[in-house]
């Protein structure tokens, strides 16, 4: 199995902790697939010439993750100033993201003549590089994009040919659309509801997972990302969705017992 993310590696700002830890949706997918267990992990991406850079590129050496497709660039490291409630939910101001080199980022050809080698391929709906990706992207691969809280029905619907698993942070009140959507398209689609659970639907078919229960919830940064990691690997290997949605749970769980989207 061999898995490559791309391309949201950033540091995330704790201004009221006074913490600066890595993280990204990227980052946080490929540490999830190294604790899983698999070996064969990839980063790709860019980073700055600054010491935020230094940082995940240490990180990730210390997972033994292949940064070998992870770039510097003469732009600052993305990053996203994280505040979080008195409940352990985090929330963003005005102007928290700051995209940097993963604003400037491109693939190169070097760069798609190595994801053509690879087995699944995770991306974020916001990544400049997605429509190329879904694009060139080879059909025995297994492409899965995370479309976060904030991208409309529509724009889900423009892209989701293209896309083997569609995950996505959810209300209750998506779930119809979502539903309908998955039936029409005949894709996977995976809504995580934070507490309440998480659900997907499959060939006209829904599954739902409750939230595994966490005491003392410390901060909710990547669990999403840990979810989806775990999912797409248990998928992987044994084409079970109800078992999918437990090691996704499961990976979520274990990272709301600390500050930041990894224990870094």
């Amino acid at each position: 199995m061999k898995i490559t993310a791309l391309s949201s590696y950033c540091v995330d700002i704790f201004p009221e902790l006074d913490k600066v830890y890595v993280g990204g949706n990227s980052l946080n997918f490929v540490s999830q697939c190294k604790l899983s267990g698999t070996t064969n992990v990839s980063s790709m991406g860019a980073v700055g010439n600054d010491q935020f850079g230094s940082l995940i590129e240490k990180y990730l050496d210390r997972l033994e993750i292949d940064r070998s497709h992870l770039y510097r660039m003469d732009f600052p490291t993305a990053s996203n100033t994280i505040y979080i409630s008195k409940q352990g939910d985090r929330y963003f101001k005005a102007h928290s993201w700051n995209g940097g080199a993963f604003d400037k980022f491109r693939l190169s050809n070097k760069d798609w003549d190595y994801l053509k080698t690879r087995d699944i391929i995770a991306i974020p709906a916001g990544d400049p590089n997605l429509k190329d990706m879904l694009r060139k992207r080879n059909a025995n691969q297994l492409v899965v994009v995370d479309f976060l809280d904030y991208h409309s029905l529509d724009f889900i619907n423009n892209l989701i040919d293209r896309i083997d698993i569609t995950f996505l942070s959810a209300s209750e009140k998506m779930l119809n659309g979502l539903e309908n959507l998955a039936s029409k398209s005949r894709k996977l689609i995976v809504a995580t509801m934070g507490a309440n659970g998480s659900v997907a639907y499959y060939k006209f078919k829904k599954y739902f997972q409750n939230a595994v229960k966490v005491d003392n919830i410390v901060d909710t940064t990547g669990c999403g990302d840990a979810f989806q990691a775990a999912f797409v690997i248990e998928w992987y290997k044994s084409q079970n969705i109800d078992l999918a949605l437990q090691a996704g749970s499961i990976a979520a769980s274990n990272v709301l017992k600390f500050v930041g989207g990894v224990n870094s």
